[in-house]
């Protein structure tokens, strides 16, 4: 069985305890979740800003975490195809990550030569949120490409609440 579609080099992969999804992140910038079964491509995410450079699916389900060049880590649902977390994770590129054999934490390495532990916690996710923040942080960053202090004489947009 042979898979194509990535336009970039797979930089790493996970297959699920359950052996039925296979998880690709590449340097072009995407994740894909593969079903073995037949070989098909169920799902392509634009996953991060900048290369994706390890996925690993949490332990008896299929849910996974990816981490990219853009100092983030993201925790995916592989059924729904949908991001439930960003995790702003360190000062640099994110190199790796490993998930717990019970899935109770992960630790995330990277270009700033720190090890971060990640554990799960009882708090309630609520999607809506997230996706939300995620809108309000793309709108801050494009108020804050546009404001030049040189030329408009001020510092800052305050953000919207």
């Amino acid at each position: 069985l042979s898979l194509y579609g990535h336009k970039l080099p797979v930089l790493s992969m996970d297959v699920s305890d359950d052996n039925t999804l296979l998880v690709t992140a590449s340097a072009d910038k995407n994740i894909k979740v593969w079903g073995l079964d037949f070989g098909d491509c169920h799902k392509s995410f634009f996953a991060h800003d900048a290369s994706v450079m390890a996925v690993r699916f949490v332990p008896n389900t299929h849910y996974f975490f990816s981490s990219g060049k853009d100092q983030r880590v993201r925790y995916w649902d592989a059924d729904k195809f949908e991001m439930i977390l960003t995790l702003d994770a360190h000062i640099g590129e994110v190199w790796s990550l490993v998930v717990a054999s019970d899935g109770s934490f992960i630790v995330s390495s990277g270009h700033d030569k720190s090890l971060r532990i990640w554990e799960r916690t009882d708090d309630i996710v609520f999607l809506e949120e997230e996706r939300e923040k995620e809108m309000e942080n793309i709108f801050d960053a494009k108020l804050d490409n546009q404001s030049d202090p040189a030329k408009t004489g001020s510092m800052s947009v305050p953000a919207l609440q």
